[in-house]
């Protein structure tokens, strides 16, 4: 059961590329999950969250950061906001008797305010090693206040760890990758997200060749699920009643 997250892939030319860089698999910490629910677009109620922690303990998964949004505009939650919704996802977690300890984060979004709240102090970090996940934009352009965001997360004593970074546009070309270096050399650190399906093939498509070429440099620092749903893909859709509710709100 749930052995979709551990499968290799098999098959064609497609298995061969996976094969020769390897898929990204879960370890024993997920650092990137959606998992409290109503708050953002990931889970909607908690026997949602129970399941999508018990599909995650049956993998491995010992420790989860739960980094729900943190987006202005989109995802207005403040750290209380989080830490409440974070407080009883904790106590469903032990009446379940599901033994994974959580870990509250966020995932902060890289706007033209992002430095002013983190100097603020309204940011969430987790860990022991005091991670800030951020994401940016995913466009062709990079956000003018990248190394800006990142040194500032560093002179406060915490580490920039940049969310599924395969993702991002700017940074598959050459200028890019000459980008990502100095983002390494700021002191952020990489989270990718694990293989499930054909979009984070190592070595396929867009997001697949950037995550191959992180793995050539020893650059992927953590591994997320980015869980939303307790599916397969754990993605959630346009359907769905709290997305559309968040977007029209």
């Amino acid at each position: 059961m749930f052995g979709w997250l551990k499968r290799k892939f098999t098959g064609s030319t497609e298995g061969s590329a996976a094969e020769k860089h390897g898929d990204i698999m879960l370890g024993e910490r997920d650092c990137h999950s959606h998992i409290i629910p109503g708050i953002d677009d990931g889970s909607r109620t908690m026997a949602e969250s129970l399941k999508m922690l018990a599909l995650l303990h049956a993998e491995g998964v010992r420790t989860l950061a739960a980094t729900s949004h943190m987006f202005p505009s989109r995802f207005d939650n403040q750290p209380d906001d989080l830490q409440r919704g974070f407080e009883a996802l904790e106590r469903a977690r032990d009446d379940a008797g599901i033994e994974l300890t959580l870990q509250l984060g966020a995932e902060h979004y890289l706007d033209e305010d992002f430095v002013a709240r983190i100097k603020a102090g309204c940011i969430v970090p987790f860990g022991p090693e005091s991670y800030v996940l951020f994401e940016t934009t995913t466009g062709a352009h990079a956000p003018s206040n990248l190394l800006d965001a990142v040194h500032e997360i560093r002179d406060r004593g915490m580490v920039p760890l940049v969310a599924h970074i395969e993702r991002y546009q700017y940074l598959r070309d050459e200028e890019g990758h000459e980008m990502v270096e100095d983002l390494r050399s700021a002191g952020a650190q990489f989270q990718v997200n694990r293989t499930v399906g054909k979009a984070n093939r190592p070595g396929l498509g867009g997001r697949g060749r950037m995550i191959a070429w992180l793995q050539a440099r020893d650059w992927i620092d953590e591994v997320g699920s980015d869980l939303h749903r307790p599916t397969r893909e754990g993605r959630p859709y346009a359907g769905d009643e709290l997305l559309l509710a968040q977007r029209s709100g």
